[in-house]
């Protein structure tokens, strides 16, 4: 790095990166995951999370009387607060471009809606998911969503939406077929094409940014295979909803699809990501889930993010990596949470959560 160029990430990023690094020292380390893990109820996940970063969150939702199905009101808003910070502290000259990768979370807040609407629930089914921030934020989805009918709620998401021409393409796709699984496919594979773009700026600006979104946009091709193999569909009826952009090509991606005979086979041949633990934890699972090669590819990605983030200093980078951690921390306490709530024992919970978290 010449001196001019430190000379100017200091001037750019100082006080960014100062406003992150503090923010990551909030995030929740291996011990304090582990005695989540150990906690023998919900009143003693509490007792853990109430001494952490979620202390305000669960605070406003009831304390550490809080109902079980608050708990992910207050996990949302722990998170919101933290996307919205991390956006309001990015220098002027990448706002836009923070807020193409974080737009994720518009495209999530978009399909509760959409999920719900098609099976006609209201507001009240999904406002405990909901990230309470930007465009698509808790009350700009519960105004919308008073629309009697999906194309009518299409028609207000589209005011002066920045993503109205994935929205035009989804509600074309909903007439076409009436199916929502297509809807939100066509929603989902025109923001990661979108991410695709993102990445090109990263790799000049941040290569290490750009690394972390291109595991993204593989993670969710993956997905999509592993999906459809257990569908028996056919590689040319689901390539038109793979996103070019991931390390992993769209011949290589046709090639594990089409000469594996099952899911083990088929993830074990995915060079993007080590799933071998994956795979153990899937196979001793009675009800085979499908979350775990979910979980081991995210645990991937906050390696990466964690390695990256001790390392970054003064760029756009440490916005990207700590977005990744904090997403993935979300992930996880939904997880353990859930399976608390189901009454999973800690050996079950264990094989869900296959990975360390540092």
């Amino acid at each position: 790095m010449s001196l001019l160029y430190g000379y100017k990430a200091a001037k750019v990023y100082a006080y960014s990166n100062s406003r992150v690094k503090a923010m990551e020292s909030k995030l929740i380390n291996e011990q304090v995951m582990q005695a989540i893990i150990n906690a023998k109820d919900i009143p003693s996940i509490l007792q853990i999370l109430f001494q952490t970063d979620y202390k305000d969150a669960i605070s406003e939702f009831g304390g550490l009387g809080i109902k079980a199905e608050l708990i992910d009101f207050a996990l949302s808003k722990n998170f919101a607060e933290r996307v919205s910070t991390l956006v309001n502290v990015t220098p002027i000259i990448k706002k836009k471009l923070i807020r193409a990768i974080i737009g994720k979370w518009d495209i999530y807040n978009i399909r509760l809606a959409l999920e719900a609407k098609e099976k006609n629930q209201g507001f009240d089914s999904i406002a405990r998911y909901v990230i309470d921030y930007g465009r698509y934020n808790a009350s700009a989805l519960k105004e919308a969503m008073r629309e009697e009918s999906i194309e009518a709620l299409f028609s207000r998401l589209m005011i002066n939406s920045p993503y109205a021409g994935m929205l035009r393409n989804a509600l074309e796709s909903y007439r076409k077929r009436k199916d929502i699984i297509d809807v939100l496919s066509s929603l989902e594979k025109d923001y990661y094409a979108m991410l695709k773009s993102a990445t090109i700026e990263l790799r000049n600006i941040d290569y290490g940014a750009s690394v972390l979104v291109k595991k993204e946009i593989d993670m969710r091709n993956i997905l999509l295979l592993i999906r459809s193999k257990i569908k028996g569909a056919k590689f040319q009826d689901i390539s038109g909803y793979l996103v070019d952009g991931g390390n992993m090509r769209r011949e290589s991606l046709q090639s594990i699809y089409s000469n594996s005979e099952g899911i083990e086979d088929l993830v074990l041949q995915v060079s993007a990501f080590d799933l071998k633990e994956s795979v153990e934890a899937y196979k001793k699972s009675e009800e085979k889930q499908l979350l775990l090669f979910e979980i081991g590819m995210r645990n991937e990605i906050m390696r990466t993010s964690n390695r990256m983030l001790k390392h970054s200093v003064l760029s756009f980078g440490t916005m990207v990596e700590y977005m990744y951690l904090k997403e993935i921390e979300l992930f996880t306490l939904r997880v353990l949470i859930k399976a608390k709530i189901y009454g999973l024992g800690k050996d079950e919970i264990s094989r869900l959560v296959v990975w360390k978290i540092n």
